[in-house]
């Protein structure tokens, strides 16, 4: 549920986010049905989940996040099992860096993680040792303040998205590369000439639904991101293009106990799907701290 205007700016206080994630519906969100969550990643002010990548390996099913701790974000993973239960969470990835969209893919029978750190200027490559737990560092796609990377294979064809942030906005430079060997990656730049810099950031990784492919998008403001989801069809040719199809808000969420006040990332696999949810605490001394510090 999301709280009014007026209650908002009373008695709750600042964002953060959690995760909620279902088994697959027959009909789903691309049907205009509502997210009902069957399970919610406990969390708090200063200790929450944001960025679900769920991913299938067999007859398992992942589930890859950011969890910050405070400010710093380190990356996590559990297994997802019937009824949306998880395991005990492990961390795989935690240094000086901040991290957060561990964007985890398989190519050519290899798996390979790029989580955001932007915070380091670099688009990083990893490839896992031991999948999903262990993983080194293979090479440095692009030296770039970017975020949300995301890749994808299409008629035999490897893509790389990727958004680089505008100074003191939540605007981004979208970026579109094919890539070439993992093992020792080749980018080649393609143009994206159309875009509305809040409206494309990544959110998630692309898949099919009806045989139609979808990529997720961010909805933001200039000072404020995770307004809600837009779903775009990819076109392509010797440049990248994209249509939208559908948008999402936090009046399609059916999430109870949540003061749902915006949503970022969607993730789906066979049997899953997530969908990370902007929070807004109850702080019901609120407006006496406001008046404690005039």
């Amino acid at each position: 549920m999301k709280p009014g205007g007026s209650f908002s700016k009373l008695f709750l206080g600042s964002y953060y986010f959690t995760i909620a994630l279902r088994e697959r519906q027959p009909r789903g969100l691309t049907d205009g049905e509502p997210f009902r969550a069957q399970t919610v990643l406990p969390a708090v002010k200063d200790d929450w989940a944001a960025d679900p990548m769920l991913v299938d390996d067999g007859d398992r099913t992942w589930l890859f996040y950011e969890a910050v701790k405070g400010t710093k974000g380190r990356i996590e993973v559990a297994e997802v099992s019937k009824g949306c239960r998880l395991s005990r969470p492990q961390v795989i990835l935690e240094d000086a860096c901040h991290y957060s969209y561990p964007f985890v893919f398989q190519a050519d029978g290899t798996w390979y993680m790029i989580p955001e750190s932007s915070a380091a200027k670099e688009v990083r490559l990893y490839r896992a040792l031991s999948f999903p737990f262990r993983w080194e560092l293979q090479t440095v796609l692009l030296h770039e303040r970017a975020v949300d990377t995301t890749v994808f294979f299409h008629e035999g064809q490897y893509w790389l998205l990727t958004f680089l942030l505008e100074g003191g906005s939540e605007r981004v430079f979208p970026r579109a590369y094919t890539v070439v060997d993992w093992c020792d990656p080749v980018l080649r730049e393609v143009p994206w000439p159309e875009y509305d810099p809040l409206r494309v950031r990544g959110a998630g990784p692309v898949f099919r639904s009806d045989g139609v492919l979808l990529r997720p998008a961010q909805i933001s403001q200039p000072q404020r991101y995770g307004d809600g989801l837009v779903f775009y069809r990819p076109r392509f040719s010797d440049r990248y293009a994209e249509g939208p199809a559908f948008e999402i808000t936090e009046r399609d969420l059916r999430i109870r106990g949540v003061f749902a006040d915006g949503l970022h990332t969607y993730s789906c696999c066979s049997r899953y799907e997530a969908i990370d949810v902007r929070c807004r605490a109850a702080d019901p001394f609120k407006i006496l701290k406001r008046l404690l510090r005039r």
